[in-house]
């Protein structure tokens, strides 16, 4: 069962008006486009479950606030923290150069045009990243949140296959991104894409 991935699109299934004004797109194609979305950045996110610079991104960063001010989140008028709405780093450190073959990908399942689809992953990425935060309660036992950051990666896994299962047609989405490069085509090496939390979400990087 793909309880993320249900929860993340019933929930923004609700918000594609607010999010295609946001994105300057269409309500119905940016529906599509949220649906084929989450579970491809899911999948992506997956291959990184099990590195600590995800749960300490989780733990630090998206205690799951977002989703308590996601109209003020939008619509650009939500107080959270710059680390918590960096959807750029998030993407840069787990698609890295690969973020506009995704984007390719999903203008062409959804029908949205690139430009938006640009516009909408970083937009997404931290809305999944609070739903992680709050899902785990930011603890290793779940907090009382679900499941705990010690299952992440059992967690997005079976979220992968349930997509991939439900939406054979994204399937080479899912699996494409399921092993992410960074800048320069090469991947992480040592302690994974995330693990260095403040470069990630940290905005300054020449710091």
């Amino acid at each position: 069962m793909a309880e993320l991935t249900d929860s993340l699109t019933e929930l923004l299934d609700g918000r594609a008006d607010q999010i295609g004004r946001r994105i300057g797109a269409d309500p119905d194609r940016t529906r599509s486009a949220i649906d084929a979305a989450v579970p491809a950045l899911l999948a992506a996110l997956s291959a990184e479950a099990d590195e600590p610079g995800l749960k300490t991104a989780i733990r630090q960063d998206h205690d799951g606030s977002i989703l308590d001010q996601l109209s003020g989140y939008l619509d650009g008028s939500a107080q959270l923290s710059p680390r918590t709405t960096n959807g750029a780093g998030i993407l840069e450190h787990t698609l890295g150069d690969r973020q506009t073959e995704m984007a390719q990908a999903l203008s062409a399942k959804s029908g949205l045009d690139l430009g938006s689809i640009m516009k909408l992953l970083p937009l997404l990425a931290p809305i999944l990243m609070g739903m992680l935060g709050k899902k785990t309660g930011g603890a290793s036992d779940g907090g009382g949140g679900g499941f705990g950051l010690d299952d992440l990666g059992d967690i997005l896994g079976q979220e992968k296959a349930s997509a991939r299962q439900k939406n054979p047609d994204i399937g080479d989405i899912l699996d494409s991104f399921a092993k992410p490069r960074r800048s320069g085509g090469s991947t992480s090496g040592g302690g994974g894409l995330l693990d260095s939390i403040g470069d990630m979400l940290g905005g300054d990087r020449s710091r």
